[in-house]
């Protein structure tokens, strides 16, 4: 099975040996295993056929404590499996590690909290008003409606609910969202895993998730718009960087929701050196940056006026200057 996200939806539920993880995941289990799965600390007493006729071979011990597993099909069809210690380990979703993962994608505050949900944990927190991330891991539509129903009895309103995948997401659940003011989105359109191991999303919580924050947030944001824009301005004021100077970096990572990587290539510095000018540029505007990119539409509708009007006394400069070339 190719798709990541619905081969965790299959498994995140277990402890499972890394046979069984590697044969969904393929390629990618190496570094999901090392970012994301953890030793249970139990071992396997069957593993899954690797002829894939569909039954379980036991694991025994034999002499010399060597291991192997025996098919107890009738009549038996498989020869005996020598195996290591590595091939019995239990492996299982690191939750916590992953949550942190997602909400650093994402670009929020990292916040894990038991909801006493079962598959259901917040990972995150957005805005001022630190609105809650949550993921939930179904295997089932059952099971996912009812962490639904939960979730809007326990929250009441405005969260945002990820899931790896948007197959189990019907009617009723879409309609039990949207009355509690809450966003849905899945992983599987939203996050990349990397060849390292690493969770990659193209938009930012404060692309995605702005328009689920609380009303009265939202308020705030509009009345705080002009003293952010302000500070926006004044950013250079007092400096005097020649790489990466901080309006740019605001620009590139708020206005246009860039990543560093891609402030560091624009600004041909290191990312380093664009890290080091987020935590300036935070301290000067008090804001976090996640919070700081739910101002970003606010933010380009004032900018668009100052720009426009640089503009056209360019432009009418051109016209009344007789001393340029012709």
């Amino acid at each position: 099975m190719s798709n990541l996200w619905q081969c965790l939806e299959l498994l995140a539920g277990g402890n499972h040996v890394a046979a069984e993880w590697a044969k969904l995941f393929g390629e990618q289990f190496a570094p999901l295993r090392f970012a994301f799965l953890r030793d249970t600390q139990k071992r396997a007493r069957f593993i899954p056929c690797p002829h894939g006729c569909g039954c379980e071979h036991e694991i025994v011990v034999r002499a010399g404590g060597k291991l192997a597993a025996l098919c107890r099909c009738e009549p038996w069809n498989c020869d005996d499996i020598t195996l290591t210690s590595d091939d019995v380990v239990m492996w299982q979703i690191n939750r916590a590690k992953f949550g942190r993962a997602v909400a650093k994608a994402f670009d929020c505050d990292a916040k894990d909290a038991d909801l006493r949900i079962p598959g259901t944990r917040q990972v995150a927190s957005f805005g001022s008003a630190a609105m809650p991330v949550v993921l939930t891991i179904q295997h089932d539509r059952a099971n996912f409606a009812s962490a639904v129903v939960q979730l809007v009895a326990t929250l009441k309103e405005c969260f945002i609910l990820l899931a790896p995948t948007s197959r189990f997401l019907d009617g009723n659940t879409r309609a039990l969202l949207k009355g509690a003011k809450a966003g849905f989105f899945d992983l599987a359109s939203n996050l990349v895993l990397l060849p390292g191991g690493n969770l990659h999303a193209p938009k930012k919580a404060g692309v995605l998730f702005s328009p689920f924050l609380p009303e009265n947030e939202s308020a705030v944001t509009e009345s705080e718009a002009k003293k952010v824009f302000a500070l926006m301005k004044s950013l250079d004021l007092g400096t005097k960087y020649r790489k990466a100077p901080l309006e740019k970096v605001f620009r590139l990572l708020v206005l246009e929701d860039r990543t560093q990587e891609y402030a560091a290539r624009k600004c041909n510095c290191s990312e380093p050196l664009i890290s080091l000018r987020v935590r300036q540029i935070e301290a000067k505007m008090k804001h976090p940056l996640a919070e700081l990119k739910g101002f970003a539409s606010r933010l380009a509708d004032m900018s668009a006026p100052v720009e426009d009007s640089r503009a056209r006394n360019i432009y009418s400069k051109g016209l009344t200057d007789d001393t340029g070339d012709d």
